[in-house]
């Protein structure tokens, strides 16, 4: 049987809410509510249950900053069945709340034996309400889902269902001000939240507030409208109670008038705001939200990093410096971001110190980089993430003054990132006047710091090579810190840009599995060609830098030529070749990852799919059943493969004189086979140089930084003899 939970019998109608909020701000929010005169509170998870009438409902949703919705059950019953749902929900009275020309939404949430998806549980509750009005007017109400007029929320938790009006609507972190879409950046409620639990308010004394790291100024805007007494619910034209039948127009606009005259003057306020982020688009986005949010002129903004930046800082005042830096899921970004870590630690110290200091992180171990004794933590979830809000006083009693006493960049780091700065100040010139994107910066110049960096636009990609049994794990993990540490600084990119790999031989499938589910995709450009990069999601990026000198002389000579690219990988040169003016290319590999790669990459660049094919195929096997002829073949096959899609092992060394012979079968005459591969230790078949006409081009097809290396790959011009 349903239990009625609310009724309608006069205006001084007492209801009892379900205020939901961020897991771990329950105490906040309760707090707030107070607040605002509503008292009659009591605390669960992730919510405030709430007794209060119309104006005290009204209030919660115009000025809670950490609530999430506002939910005011009407029924709950017990369901044994899917006939139960329907049962329950239709003998609600639904003409209390709503009429049959309303527009409604259902938001099912939980599942049991019987309603096993929260969809066929939406369904069965529309159902109900739709034969309920049926039988009452003859009319039924229709469905909107974006912005309904009446969203109705079914929560089923094992055999009991809860029904309530969803009167906030969607989400009250949406406040309004901040631009959809592009940045993920920390919810406002939650932000709010966590202001609040650090002891920002409207009358906290505190005069000072910086984030070091503000990406779109979340933080900032929250504490300036906390500041200003603006209510976080003003902005919002859209709400679930304005549908609702029991809402009083009247009482909600002498509300709204009266939080507009609640505002205060920013020339009075004496409170400064300053934040710092060293990318464009988070100060972009972060200028544009403080914009829309009304407090422009109140919170200052500069792209720059903090270690750099001239905060405009009174000593003798309080102030809180709260951020929310990065935190790398994966062991590569914990490494490049415990630098930054320590960094942010130093400066606060040397710079605030006597201040309250917040900071979010999924990362324990990045939090102990701080050299200060947190005073307490609350747990949270940021988008999906466990994370932890760690508050330190930054008193004399909680810094350690020991750790402050040590350097951030060790002996061995700024020797590595004065590496780095020559590296880069040699190649200046050259990447400038060819316009390279994407290059190789250092090769393990120096033997114990044995790793590899590329730079694509303004990412560093870092991959570590397998150190040998002989050499001490620790002095191997101090020194990787040393490259890690070294990069952001040395290079001036921001520490959450450094991907970290570890390299090792790749045999069979090995050679295509995830490194990572980001899908951390950019477009990148060389000689006219764009190419889909991915930096985290695989051992390699889709782009073989030390091939850029054999795509381009491919790209030279591709006109009117029928292109064939064996071993294809991403198809990067067959890109150059349709660059080049080819008449046709056909892309071959076995990979389904690299042969759909490839097909983007065709599609990017805008040939088509008629004279530019893909095809997925062991390239060996392809080239014994083939009948086709080419003008112009590139051929570069891994050193080694036994994956199970090929029909026998593949060893260049043993096997190259095979595949070169099968090449050269389809090759027109007149044609040409550029042949290279990466096996360092190669050497070619002399039975070739007798067969055919061979030239070596490896000294041609080296670019300033390969040119340290004469091995990273070996590369051949092979023609029919004439």
């Amino acid at each position: 049987m349903s239990t009625i939970l609310q009724t309608t019998d006069s205006a001084s109608q007492v209801y009892a809410l379900e205020i939901t909020c961020p897991l771990g701000l329950e105490n906040v929010l309760e707090k707030e509510l107070h607040g605002e005169g509503l008292t009659q509170t009591r605390l669960g998870e992730a919510q405030v249950k709430l007794t209060t009438d119309l104006e005290g409902m009204y209030k919660a949703c115009l000025w809670s900053r950490v609530a999430t919705r506002v939910m005011l059950p009407i029924a709950n019953f017990k369901m044994e069945s899917a006939d139960d749902l329907y049962n329950g929900v239709k003998a609600i009275q639904w003409s209390d709340h709503m009429s049959a020309t309303n527009t409604m939404a259902i938001d099912c949430h939980g599942t049991n034996h019987h309603i096993r998806n929260t969809q066929f549980g939406a369904v069965r509750a529309k159902d109900a309400i739709a034969d309920y009005f049926v039988a009452l007017s003859g009319e039924r109400p229709n469905v909107e889902k974006e912005q309904p007029e009446v969203r109705i929320a079914l929560r089923i938790k094992r055999d009991v269902v809860t029904v309530s009006i969803d009167l906030s609507g969607e989400s009250m972190h949406r406040r309004g001000y901040r631009q959809q879409g592009g940045m993920a950046p920390l919810k406002e409620n939650l932000a709010a939240g966590l202001l609040l639990r650090a002891g920002w308010g409207t009358d906290c004394g505190l005069t000072q507030l910086i984030d070091p790291m503000c990406g779109s100024g979340t933080f900032l805007v929250e504490a300036a409208m906390m500041s200003l007494d603006i209510a976080p619910g003003l902005r919002r034209s859209y709400w679930g109670f304005k549908g609702w039948k029991q809402h009083d127009h009247r009482m909600w606009q002498q509300l709204m008038d009266f939080a507009k005259n609640r505002k205060k003057d920013p020339a009075t306020l004496g409170i400064r705001f300053q934040g710092t982020d060293r990318e464009q688009k988070a100060i972009a986005a972060a200028r544009e939200n403080i914009k829309r949010a009304g407090v422009t002129g109140v919170i200052d903004v500069t792209m720059s990093s903090f270690q750099e930046h001239e905060f405009d800082i009174n000593p003798d005042a309080p102030g809180l410096l709260i951020t929310n830096p990065p935190y790398g899921e994966r062991i590569g970004d914990e490494m490049a971001l415990i630098a930054l870590y320590r960094q942010l630690g130093e400066w606060v110290v040397n710079h605030v110190r006597g201040w309250q200091f917040m900071m979010l992180t999924s990362n324990d171990h990045l939090a102990r980089q701080i050299p200060a004794r947190p005073e307490k933590s609350t747990r949270v979830i940021n988008g999906g993430i466990e994370c932890r809000a760690y508050q330190f006083p930054l008193l004399a009693g909680s810094i350690k003054e020991d750790v402050v006493a040590q350097s951030v960049m060790t002996p061995g780091a700024q020797m590595f990132a004065n590496r780095l700065q020559k590296n880069a100040k040699k190649l200046k010139k050259w990447v400038e006047k060819n316009k390279i994107q994407c290059y190789r910066l250092y090769d393990a110049d120096m033997p114990e710091y044995s790793v590899a960096i590329d730079i694509y636009q303004d990412w560093a990609h870092v991959q570590e090579y397998q150190a040998p049994k002989s050499v001490d794990p620790e002095k191997a993990k101090q020194r990787l810190f040393d490259v890690m540490s070294a990069i952001p600084s040395a290079l001036n990119i921001s520490e959450a840009k450094v991907i970290l790999k570890q390299r090792q031989r790749q045999t069979g499938k090995e050679q295509y599995e995830k490194f990572d589910q980001t899908k951390h995709e950019m477009i990148v450009e060389e000689y006219g060609c764009d190419f889909i990069v991915n930096l985290k999601d695989y051992l390699d990026t889709g782009l073989f830098l030390d091939h850029r000198p054999v795509r381009k002389l491919i790209q030279d000579k591709a006109n009117g030529k029928r292109f064939l690219n064996l071993f294809c990988y991403t198809a990067t040169a067959s890109v150059h070749a349709g660059q080049g003016g080819a008449h046709s290319s056909l892309s071959v590999d076995m990979s389904n990852t690299y042969t759909e790669w490839a097909r983007r990459n065709i599609e990017l660049n805008e040939f088509s799919d008629r004279y530019h094919q893909v095809e997925r195929a062991d390239c060996i096997e392809w080239l014994k059943q083939s009948r086709d002829t080419f003008d112009l073949i590139f051929m570069d096959p891994p050193t080694f493969s036994n994956s199970k899609k090929m029909a026998d092992v593949l060893d260049i060394q043993r096997d190259h004189g095979e595949l070169v012979r099968l090449a050269m079968a389809r090759l027109a005459k007149g044609g040409e086979l550029i042949f290279s591969n990466n096996y360092r230790r190669f050497v070619l078949d002399e039975a070739l140089e007798h067969e055919f006409e061979v030239k070596n081009i490896t000294r041609e097809t080296l670019d300033p930084d390969f040119d340290r290396n004469d091995k990273i790959h070996q590369c051949y011009i092979i023609k029919h003899k004439s």
